[in-house]
């Protein structure tokens, strides 16, 4: 789902590594502001910028970077037709500036306490200069600041968007990291196996939950972070949910059905989605109608048959729900933490 979180996971391995992050895009690309690959000096990489047409000479740069010690912003016209250039042969049609920096044990110590801080499901805010390249922060929203800034801070807001910024005539990029989303799905049946694959491929964390110990195996989810066994009661006693949870019903069994949505339908989510009829929701819901919010069925419609497909069309509409702006998402407003 983000480079960004497999980049976290490999940034303390031993060896030199520079940092690429997207902070200006004009026009169209393949990613956006915030996009970050890293580069280490044996020549491994982690992650993408495009669709692969500016990574060769991004790996040219970045052992400049290697040899210098030094931060650099470098900017592709994709505009540009001939062979010379980075042109609309890439398939892209616009500008890109890429930051490039040496990651130093400093920074690897402030993205580690970033990791951790999202790992306990609080968003951080990044601020780089990029009139002083090198001067960075970070911000919890109820936090200290750390990392390596001189001056005062500029006001900002937590908002999902990633970009630069200007404060007091002086160019800031802003990143906003915010935590891996969490799949849990109640129910180990064979129909849940490509869901929690595709889900883990796509970088949910994802925890399967079933009392049947012969289905919620190892060797069935072995995309799962975790698997819980044991019956509904139980299982919410073990489970702590947040407002980047995405969960999904589907035991196939009315009673547990009823029982588990009865419990999670308050709680602070961003995705509820049960699997069957609509009708059926109704009838877990003692005849109430569904509330807005709660996908039932869930799923894009697409006209999915089977459980390959059907996985499909319920990890496009959970990515939908997890990429759109809170102000596009006023149906899902009472999964927003106030």
């Amino acid at each position: 789902m983000e480079d960004f979180y497999q980049i976290l996971d490999v940034l303390h391995y031993p060896g030199e590594k520079v940092l690429a992050t997207i902070v200006g895009v004009e026009g169209s690309a393949y990613k956006k502001e915030g996009s970050s690959m890293l580069f280490f000096s044996d020549g491994t990489q982690i992650g993408m910028l495009t669709a692969g047409c500016l990574e060769e000479d991004l790996t040219v740069k970045a052992r400049e970077v290697f040899k210098k010690q030094e931060a650099v912003i470098i900017q592709y016209d994709l505009y540009m037709e001939d062979d010379l250039n980075w042109g609309q042969g890439t398939g892209c049609n616009g500008t890109i500036d890429i930051l490039i920096e040496p990651v130093t044990e400093r920074l690897i110590e402030d993205y580690l306490m970033v990791k951790e801080l999202l790992r306990m499901h609080k968003p951080v805010i990044a601020l780089k200069k990029l009139d002083d390249l090198g001067e960075y922060v970070f911000i919890e929203e109820n936090g200290e600041p750390f990392g390596n800034w001189s001056g005062p801070l500029p006001t900002i807001e937590f908002s999902s968007k990633s970009g630069p910024l200007t404060r007091d005539g002086s160019a800031v990029f802003q990143q906003t990291f915010h935590p891996k989303p969490r799949l849990i799905v109640f129910g180990a049946g064979p129909d849940a196996r490509p869901l929690v694959s595709f889900a883990a491929e796509i970088g949910f964390s994802v925890t399967v939950c079933d009392w049947r110990e012969a289905l919620c195996q190892k060797k069935y989810f072995t995309g799962a972070n975790e698997l819980i066994i044991g019956f509904p009661a139980d299982l919410l006693k073990q489970i702590s949910f947040s407002p980047y949870d995405f969960v999904v019903i589907m035991t196939h069994q009315f009673k547990r059905d009823q029982e588990l949505l009865m419990k999670i339908i308050n709680k602070n989510i961003r995705y509820l989605g049960i699997l069957g009829p609509r009708e059926r929701t109704r009838r877990l819901l003692n005849g109430k109608e569904v509330p807005d919010g709660v996908f039932s069925p869930m799923g894009t419609a697409i006209g999915a048959k089977g459980p390959v497909e059907i996985a499909v069309s319920v990890l496009a509409q959970m990515i939908e729900v997890w990429r759109k702006p809170v102000h596009e998402r006023v149906e899902l407003l009472w999964t927003i933490p106030d």
